[in-house]
């Protein structure tokens, strides 16, 4: 499970300020650390969904430009940091495992609030894959169910917003 996790905290401080070239592994190391902590068939299905949805996510996002990651990337690494330290200082009855799970979700929505919206949309796509984590480590389907819908709203988001943005890249460079 630490391993596991481990792992996720680390793809995700790497992933931060960098587009979704990224996601398939991510996916499958979000699938890993889910299905240490829980069984049957909330692993089969978070395991399927964060792979899949990760995969897919990836196809359509590496349409657009790649995006070199940003200098300033450091300022959501360092919020990331702080935002972990307090969630492991505050949350520490909760058990080890949802507040990593919470972790990852911090980890994410860190990255959507900087760089272009290709980055922000990576940020906000592994959120999503958090909260997923999460319902894992709670054996929430109510959670599984609305993380599930989340990623529903972010691929429509995704079809209708990004090719719109994707000339705000062009400017920004």
């Amino acid at each position: 499970m630490i391993v596991g996790f481990g792992l996720l905290l680390l793809l995700a401080l790497a992933g931060l300020g960098k587009d979704g070239r990224g996601l398939p592994l991510y996916g499958a190391v979000c699938a890993f650390a889910g299905a240490t902590v829980c069984s049957g068939l909330m692993a089969l299905l978070t395991s399927v969904a964060l792979i899949g949805l990760n995969v897919l996510a990836w196809i359509w996002l590496r349409r657009f430009a790649p995006e070199a990651p940003d200098k300033a990337a450091v300022l959501p690494v360092v919020g990331t940091l702080v935002l972990l330290l307090a969630l492991g200082l505050s949350g520490a009855g909760l058990g080890l495992a949802p507040v990593l799970g919470a972790g990852a979700v911090l980890a994410g929505l860190c990255g959507a609030a900087w760089g272009t919206p290709l980055v922000q949309f990576t940020g906000l796509i592994r959120a999503a894959d958090g909260l997923v984590v999460v319902a894992c480590v709670l054996n929430s389907w109510p959670l599984f169910a609305a993380a599930l819908s989340l990623w529903g709203v972010l691929a429509a988001l995704g079809v209708t917003l990004l090719p719109r943005l994707a000339w705000r890249r062009v400017e920004d460079v």
